[in-house]
């Protein structure tokens, strides 16, 4: 039997019922696409805290996919931070534990956009990213914390500015010269 390349750690499927929720009572018609390009290389990801962007190639295009993960939950953190004592890799046995306490330590998202002509916020750039992350999360879980702000923490006060910051979509290939007159 194969084993599925997306979510084989408790970690990982974390990030699979984002883009396959159990309460769907549909299949989504682009997953396996998107799991095809997450599968064969056609994503890639950059991160930036809670911020991941995935570059997302099909053929001749590419589309930019911006996801954005809610930080853990101080009350989870505290619990984490117990179980995982002195290691730096969370598996599936810490997973199961915070699960019991009651807590849970799988990645909210709390914003998704893409630069393609897609009327879904889940559209299929969007869904390779979350699988493609499930992907790097299941072969680095520590990944899954990194994404939910965990660890990083300012310091009491130092709050400059409580104004979300802006989304955006970048055009990388797009230069703003080759459309407009530049003085």
């Amino acid at each position: 039997m194969a084993t599925n390349p997306f979510g084989f750690t408790t970690w990982g499927a974390d990030l699979v019922r984002i883009a396959e929720p159990t309460t769907a009572s549909t299949p989504n018609t682009h997953a396996p696409r998107a799991r095809m390009l997450a599968r064969n290389g056609g994503v890639t990801l950059q991160f930036d805290g809670g911020r991941v962007t995935a570059l997302v190639h099909s053929g001749a295009s590419a589309s930019a996919a911006h996801l954005e993960f809610a930080a853990m939950a101080p009350a989870t953190a505290t619990a984490l931070r117990e179980e995982l004592g002195s290691r730096t890799e969370p598996d599936d046995a810490i997973h199961a534990a915070l699960l019991a306490r009651g807590l849970r330590p799988a990645p909210v998202l709390d914003a998704a956009d893409c630069s393609c002509k897609a009327r879904s916020t889940m559209c299929v750039h969007v869904l390779a990213a979350v699988y493609a992350l499930a992907t790097l999360v299941d072969h680095e879980p520590v990944t899954a914390l990194t994404i939910q702000a965990y660890g990083t923490s300012a310091p009491a006060g130092d709050d400059e500015d409580d104004r979300p910051a802006p989304r955006w979509t970048p055009l990388a290939a797009l230069h703003v010269r080759d459309y407009y007159a530049v003085p």
